[in-house]
């Protein structure tokens, strides 16, 4: 059983000096877990460290200059661009994307996810670090896309033309003190995560189940965790208990703790990207902990600060599996668009957030009636 999350030095890939080497262990980590820690990855230390202090810098202000008009985001008005705060569990957000406006689709309204991003007036330090940190980790998915395609046997620049503008939201987090996030599977693509620089708390699930169960979707709507019932979070809960049966007994726990690695990077694949490879690499079961012992001076009352990337294609790129990655008795292969899966996420994730609907089956529901019409 892996023990570990691995890590990565993609320095040998990106200067060429031995790109195989680095592919090969994209590879076996991907496909053995489904998160790997990346360093040598060109992302300048010094651009690391001052976005994280400038994010815990905005959040450490007053509300009341957080709270200003032009920089609250207002769910899908504001293409969900800008300060967040959740009074449920005190957790706040910033979150911005590629600048990207006057998009439109093909009746002319205006694209979902994109548009200008929204900032604090009085702070231009602020935008303009967490402006260039979003195009460097920006740039690094690119490059790793790269690499993950190489290993999966297709050429390394078969995601260029699908990531010419891609759905790349980066969002800051801000986690009160024992703020705990449950077992999911994120969403899209990629995700490339900052650990906070003090606390760890991120576990993944050991990865039990085959690959014989294969995941073909034509559609949102026929996606059955979208529609009558929530099979997602059933699944989760079954890989739980399915992961906890095989190691009962063991001195192992069914969760790998991730350690913080100073300027690393955590990367995990999402629901987009193991619908596009056939699971190979799958979208692994994780969690975070409030872990103070993983520290050497805990600090209770410090909240914990991370910087998430969130990564898809561009929003009219339809994901499916190559013909190099079928099998011959795999028969129809179905697809889903980029953009309006994306979407779906942050509709019913909204409903859960605000707490209009809590129930998360029911704000899935209620978003794809949304999207239906």
């Amino acid at each position: 059983m892996q023990k570990t999350v691995p890590i990565v030095d993609i320095s040998r890939y990106l200067d060429g000096s031995d790109p195989m080497g680095v592919v090969l262990d994209i590879r076996h980590a991907a496909t053995r877990v489904g998160f790997f820690q990346v360093i040598g990855h060109g992302v300048p230390h010094a651009l690391i460290d001052d976005a994280r202090n400038v994010a815990r810098c905005f959040f450490a202000k007053p509300q009341n200059q957080k709270l200003v008009p032009g920089c609250v985001s207002l769910g899908e008005a504001s293409n969900w661009r800008g300060y967040e705060y959740f009074p449920s569990d005190g957790k706040e957000a910033f979150e911005i994307g590629l600048d990207t406006q006057g998009r439109v689709d093909m009746a002319g309204r205006p694209l979902p996810l994109h548009g200008p991003n929204l900032w604090p007036a009085s702070d231009p330090n602020f935008r303009h670090t967490v402006t260039a940190y979003h195009s460097a980790v920006t740039n690094l998915a690119c490059q790793l896309l790269g690499a993950m395609a190489w290993a999966l046997g297709l050429d390394p620049r078969y995601f260029d033309a699908k990531v010419r503008e891609p759905l790349a939201h980066l969002r800051l987090w801000k986690y009160p003190p024992q703020t705990e996030l449950e077992p999911h599977k994120d969403h899209g693509f990629l995700t490339l995560l900052l650990q906070d620089d003090c606390y760890g708390g991120l576990q993944v699930l050991h990865r039990v189940l085959p690959t014989a169960g294969l995941v073909r979707k034509r559609s949102i709507g026929q996606d059955s965790s979208f529609s009558s019932g929530d099979s997602e979070s059933q699944n989760i809960e079954g890989e739980v208990a399915l992961a906890k049966s095989v190691s009962q007994g063991g001195s192992e726990s069914v969760w790998l703790d991730v350690p913080v690695i100073p300027h690393g990077f955590v990367v995990n694949v999402g629901r987009l990207f193991e619908i596009f490879c056939r699971q190979t690499f799958p979208a692994t079961i994780h969690r975070v902990r409030h872990t103070p012992a993983m520290v050497s001076e805990p600090e209770l009352d410090k909240s914990r600060i991370s910087l998430a990337l969130f990564f898809a294609p561009d929003w009219n790129v339809t994901v499916a599996p190559p013909s190099a990655l079928r099998a011959p008795a795999d028969g129809e292969i179905n697809s889903v668009q980029s953009g309006p899966h994306i979407l779906f996420g942050y509709r019913w994730q909204q409903y859960v957030n605000s707490g209009e609907i809590s129930d998360v089956a029911a704000a899935k529901r209620k978003a794809l009636e949304e999207m239906s019409v």
